[in-house]
């Protein structure tokens, strides 16, 4: 179960590489020196080195250090030849290539760019992945991609994303308002967030209000009580089957399943 947990996709691969690069770019001294073709190679030898890592095996002797896809571990359709691994990884390097570029032609992002190391407030790499912070009592882990304090004081916080809009993406970015109020002690009136979405090159504005902030951290504290609902103590027992029901395979939301790294504890590893 501790090694399925730690399964990943290539998306999420993708995706990671992206960020790492972009933390390179900020973190590199003298700043501001990598090209963008620097940053896109950084990027690319890191998914590469993950899928060889999963392809060889190399989890086995450390799952928390080795990178493990449940497209091996599950045998998918897109890992079965040659020409499949090829034409399923070639979209993840044209991904991350259309990516970094975005990043560094996005008008957007212009600011972001230019920014003086000395303004930057947060810059996430491997020792701030799993930032958190305690929102009355409970530890919430996330931590934001990039940050900066301008000229006026203002706090300006970017979010990377490598793949489609979210629905819930604006409320990641009030997740980190209250983030940036616990940990860096900046009010709402001297923060502001932006989504960047960097295949398409469009930076969004979160529109954080005191009343759409009250309205996140209710959302915030109805997760909580949920999770604490369904909490037991695993040392004692298996919990209580009845609130964990398994979804019918005949079921629409069985489609899950497939996205599942879980699935062959429940013998549904040929779920796609």
């Amino acid at each position: 179960m501790y090694q399925l947990g730690k399964l990943t996709r290539m998306p999420m691969v993708a995706g990671d590489a992206v960020h790492q690069s972009l933390a390179r770019y900020f973190r590199l001294q003298p700043a501001h020196t990598a090209d963008e073709a620097e940053i896109t190679d950084y990027a690319l030898e890191i998914l590469r080195r993950k899928f060889r890592e999963s392809r060889d095996g190399e989890w086995r002797r450390s799952a928390s250090k080795h990178a493990h896809l449940a497209e091996h571990h599950y045998n998918e359709p897109m890992m079965v030849d040659r020409s499949a691994v090829a034409e399923y990884g070639k979209g993840f390097v044209d991904r991350i290539r259309t990516c970094v570029h975005g990043f560094f032609t996005a008008p957007g992002l212009a600011g972001v760019r230019e920014a003086s190391p000395k303004s930057y407030v947060f810059v996430e790499d491997d020792q701030t992945a799993f930032e958190s912070f305690d929102y009355q009592g409970t530890k919430i882990y996330g931590s934001p991609d990039f940050a900066y304090r301008s000229d006026d004081g203002v706090v300006h916080l970017y979010d990377w994303k490598t793949g489609k809009p979210s629905r819930h993406d604006a409320f990641q970015l009030h997740v980190y308002a209250v983030y940036a109020r616990q940990r860096w002690d900046v009010p709402l009136e001297k923060f502001t967030a932006y989504d960047a979405y960097l295949a398409t090159g469009e930076v969004k504005p979160c529109g954080i209000t005191p009343d759409s902030l009250a309205e996140a951290e209710q959302q915030i504290e109805n997760s909580i009580d949920g999770m604490r609902m369904l909490h037991f103590d695993a040392d004692r027992s298996l919990g209580d089957p009845e609130d964990f029901p398994r979804i019918p395979l005949d079921a629409p939301e069985s489609r899950a399943c497939g996205r599942c790294r879980f699935r062959e504890l429940c013998g549904r590893a040929e779920v796609r």
